[in-house]
């Protein structure tokens, strides 16, 4: 005969009614407060649930994060620390300025600087900061408004050809972009910037450096020295870029 199944009681038949319904408590920061120093603090809260449906317990303080550094104090926040723009007796403020570190390069780099001014309009306290606002930053230059950053002159570049006969020893100039050796009759020497000397015996060899990119708008530069020694009967073409003699930056 058929079997009809009998419906199971809540916790699964047999065994112990279920326990209280609870949530898990959940982590989360709340908007950065500012020190009298100028540094700002993240508060780390912990969110207390209830059980059953019951309303839940306000949020805990669980510690601080110091954003410069990233370390957790666990316990409440700073006794100097308010909401940023205040202070105590609510007439000193937090300023924040961006900006730019130029280096003798002509370079600029943007950071960020965060004042602290008392009731009198006196700077208290100063941090700088990367545009990320936590990490540490260190001017290595002139520290000027961005918007007075001078565009970057690059050094102007001349391509260059030579044809050599021997007896002969060229240099490659300061500032070399790029260099390329043909030997149209050998033996050539061609000594590098590590040491290494390399005799070139057969004709129609052909040899090229170039500098990486120097990823400023200055061009990049080869290492030196680097020579080319011709014997007497022995010729090359050399064909380089580097920067142009003075008045010459065609």
């Amino acid at each position: 005969m058929a079997v009809e199944p009998i419906p199971c009681t809540p916790g699964g038949g047999d065994g112990p009614e279920p326990g209280p319904s609870c949530c898990a408590p959940s982590i989360t920061t709340a908007p950065p407060l500012c020190r009298e120093d100028g540094s700002a603090v993240l508060l780390v809260l912990r969110s207390a649930c209830a059980c059953d449906g019951e309303p839940p317990a306000p949020p805990e303080i669980a510690g601080w994060i110091d954003s410069a550094t990233g370390a957790f104090t666990e316990g409440p926040a700073p006794a100097d620390a308010r909401p940023c723009g205040t202070t105590e007796n609510g007439c000193a403020s937090v300023a924040l300025l961006r900006l730019c570190d130029q280096t003798d390069d002509g370079a600029c780099t943007p950071f960020l600087r965060r004042l602290v001014i008392d009731c009198d309009g006196e700077t208290t306290a100063s941090t700088d900061t990367a545009l990320d606002g936590v990490t540490p930053y260190e001017a290595a230059g002139t520290v000027i408004d961005c918007d007075d950053c001078a565009p970057c002159q690059p050094t102007p570049m001349c391509p260059q050809l030579l044809g050599l006969s021997g007896p002969e020893t060229w240099t490659m100039p300061d500032g070399t972009e790029s260099l390329a050796v043909t030997v149209a009759c050998g033996p050539v020497t061609v000594a590098d910037c590590a040491g290494n000397s390399t005799v070139i015996n057969e004709s129609g060899a052909s040899f090229s450096w170039a500098a990486p990119l120097s990823g400023t708008c200055q061009p990049a530069a080869l290492c030196g020295p680097v020579t080319v020694t011709v014997p007497e009967g022995a010729a090359v073409y050399l064909n380089f870029v580097s920067p142009c003699a003075s008045g010459d930056d065609s």
